[in-house]
Formats: C-alpha cells, sequence, structure tokens
C-alpha cells in the first residue's frame, strides 16, 4: 500500500500545516544544535578547518536518498512521483548562476538562507541581518524580473526534470549505494583535511562512533540495493488494456490522486491544450524516456488516447502494476466532463443526482461556465403544501 503523502493536503490541510510546523521546529533544532546557527561554524567549511557542514547535510542526503530507495524497492513510496512532486524541472545557466551568488552570499554573511533563520531565532544580529537582506532580495528580483532579458535567462538551458538514473540508465538503487560510499569516502577525507589545515591539529575522532554510523550507512545502502532481487510482478500486460471511465477516472484523481497515474499519449499540441487534471502528455516517443518498466509499480497507470485504446504501447506493458485505459479516450472524457451535463428529472435517485454534482463542479472547475442547480429532492413522504385563498402583500 503506497504511502498517502497527500493526505495532509486537501480536507486536511489544516492537519498538514500543524505537522509542517512540527517538523520545521525539528529541523531547526538540529541545525542549531549541529552549530549551524553560528557564523564562524558555517562559513569554516569554506577555510576546511571544520568540515561539520558537509558532514551533516551529506549525512543527511545519503540517508534520505536510501530511504526513499529502500521504501520505493518495498513498493511503500513510489520515489518517481514523490520526486515530480517535490522537485521543480532544471535550468541549467539560471542554476549554475543561482549557485554562485548563493554561494558567494554564504561566504560573505556566513549564512545560507536556511541558517540565518535558525540564527535569527537564537537571537543572533547577524542572522537578522541576512534574514532581512534575503527578504529585500527577494522582492528586488520580483521586480526585475520582469525585464525581458532576465525573464528570458531564467527560461534559458530548461532540461525537464532530469534525474541521474535516469542520464546513467542505472537502477536508483545501484546510485544510492554508490553515493553512499563516496559519502563515507568524504567524511573520511573532510577529518583528513581537518588535520592538516588545523594549526593546533585537530584532535581525533572518536574511532567507535564512527565506525557504527558508517557500518550503518553501508549496510543501509545494501539493503535498498538488494531489493532489486525482490520478486516482480509477472511481466509484459496484454495488449487489450483494461477500461476505466471518465466517472471513476475524476474520483480517483480528485479523491487518491497519489494512487494513480495519468499519462495522455495523443500528440503534444493536443495534449497541452487540454488533458485530464494532473495528466502527463507523453506522446509515444517519449515513454520509453519513463523507464516504466523500472519504476515501482504501487500506483495504477492510466492511459489517455485520442479514443479508445486496441492495444498499449509496449512501453506500457512493460509496466508492473496495473494499466487501465480510459473509455473512448479523451473524446470520452471531453463529453463528460466538458460537455455541460443535463439536470437530473424531478424525483432522482439520490446517484444520479450526486452523479451529477460531480460532473457539474467538474465542468464547473475546467470550463469556468458554472451548470444549473439541481431539483430540489422530494421530501420524503411529504403532502403538497397548499396555498391560502385570497390575501397577497404582507397579509399572507
Amino acid at each position: 500500500m503506497i504511502f498517502p503523502f497527500e493526505s495532509l493536503s486537501g480536507s486536511q490541510r489544516e492537519l498538514g500545516l500543524v505537522v509542517a510546523v512540527l517538523i520545521g521546529f525539528g529541523f531547526g533544532f538540529v541545525l542549531e544544535r549541529a552549530g549551524f546557527g553560528r557564523a564562524n561554524k558555517l562559513v569554516a567549511q569554506f577555510y576546511g578547518n571544520d568540515m561539520a557542514v558537509l558532514k551533516v547535510m551529506f549525512g543527511a542526503v545519503v540517508t534520505a536518498m536510501i530511504g526513499m530507495v529502500v521504501l520505493d524497492g518495498f513498493g511503500l513510496v513510489d520515489m518517481r512521483a514523490v520526486a515530480n512532486t517535490a522537485t521543480s524541472a532544471t535550468f541549467i545557466w539560471p542554476a549554475i548562476a543561482g549557485g554562485f551568488l548563493v554561494g558567494a552570499g554564504f561566504v560573505i554573511s556566513g549564512y545560507c538562507p536556511g541558517t540565518s533563520v535558525v540564527a535569527a531565532m537564537s537571537g543572533k544580529l547577524d542572522g537578522i541581518a541576512v534574514v532581512v537582506g534575503v527578504v529585500i532580495g527577494t522582492l528586488v528580483w520580483g521586480e526585475l524580473s520582469s525585464v525581458k532579458a532576465l525573464a528570458d535567462f531564467a527560461d534559458s538551458g530548461y532540461l525537464g526534470q532530469i534525474y541521474l538514473y535516469d542520464v546513467l540508465g542505472i537502477p536508483a538503487a545501484v546510485i544510492a549505494l554508490f553515493v553512499a560510499a563516496v559519502a563515507i569516502g568524504a567524511f573520511l577525507g573532510a577529518e583528513k583535511l581537518e588535520r592538516i589545515i588545523a594549526k593546533d591539529g585537530a584532535p581525533p575522532s572518536p574511532a567507535t562512533p564512527k565506525r557504527l554510523v558508517f557500518a550503518g550507512l553501508g549496510a543501509f545502502a545494501l539493503v535498498g540495493a538488494a531489493t532489486l532481487a525482490l520478486p516482480s510482478a509477472p511481466g509484459a500486460k496484454p495488449s487489450a488494456p483494461a477500461a476505466i471511465s471518465a466517472g471513476d477516472l475524476a474520483r480517483r484523481v480528485l479523491d487518491e490522486p497519489w494512487k494513480v497515474r495519468v499519462l495522455d499519449v495523443r500528440p503534444m499540441e493536443a495534449c497541452a491544450q487540454a488533458r485530464v487534471p494532473g495528466a502527463e502528455c507523453t506522446p509515444p516517443g517519449t515513454l520509453k524516456d519513463l523507464f516504466l518498466a523500472d519504476v515501482s509499480a504501487a500506483r495504477d497507470l492510466v492511459v489517455v488516447g485520442e479514443g479508445a485504446l486496441a492495444e498499449l504501447p509496449p512501453e506500457i506493458r512493460a509496466y508492473r502494476g496495473r494499466v487501465f485505459a480510459l473509455e473512448e479516450g479523451f473524446a470520452g472524457w471531453k463529453a463528460w466532463a466538458l460537455t455541460p451535463p443535463a439536470p437530473p428529472p424531478a424525483g432522482a435517485s439520490a446517484e444520479a443526482r450526486a452523479e451529477y454534482g460531480l460532473r457539474a463542479g467538474i465542468h464547473s472547475a475546467l470550463t469556468g461556465t458554472k451548470a444549473p442547480p439541481p431539483p430540489p429532492a422530494p421530501a420524503a413522504g411529504a403532502a403538497p403544501v397548499k396555498r391560502k385563498a385570497g390575501g397577497g402583500g404582507c397579509s399572507g
């Protein structure tokens, strides 16, 4: 059962905000206890005499990465779905320029944006000054981003959402194992560098805790790599997919979006013009770039064509999870969701009224046109009300 990350949004948004605040306090507490609320501790990273930033942040990255790989391997999390939601697209040239500017600001101020907040909450005036500077810089960029040259640069070098395991063609678990090994080497090298640069000679770190940490990272990474040997679901799907109606797809997209992934295989121009909410535009030529044979099978896959799909493309048949095709394709969705529904007749059943409410709501949300309300439900066993004869106005 895939973990429902989005259960803390939508109708549970208030609970999600409470959880976010608690996580934020925990994160800030850990940063402060690691010494990241002091500028001299942070900037020492660039002088090479205190590599705590490398150890803490690289350790956190590796732990989170291996944890995601392990959960994905056991089918508890769809790692690609989380990544596509949590990460933004890559714009290579703005990323390089922005990284240089953030690094320069880090050295000059002694803080990065996150640690400046930790320092400010600890009462440090330099941390407060950096926070104010970040706010002013954000406002200035907001004004300058309307300049065409800067706006064009901000959109340059677009590569989309790319991941190292896709670029190298290597399973994510193997990448995680390799990065864990790199992290262990980086930790050992950082301690060696500290001893070389420190004038008074850095004392050797305790061997036992260090070995336990390294052993834990290595074992965790091996568990992630071992998930590659877990048995997979039966291989290729039959060429004729199971069907799902437009109404059922709408309910799933609205109620459980974390359990379904919608792929629109129509031409890019048609998909970009109109598509099912949350659908990915994936013309047949781009399906190979999704690596569906290697991703977690936790989510159901729904394929949308122009009309009914007689068979699935081979890249989709390689997916290990359940696959459905939208009945009558996008033409069926258009007739169901983008065409104004007819109100149910008087005395219609509760099911018919609920179906109309769903269709009317989706049609209004997608087109901006409000559908007429359904007729009022008849009161059970109520007799028609007789009006009094005569009278009028305020007399009743």
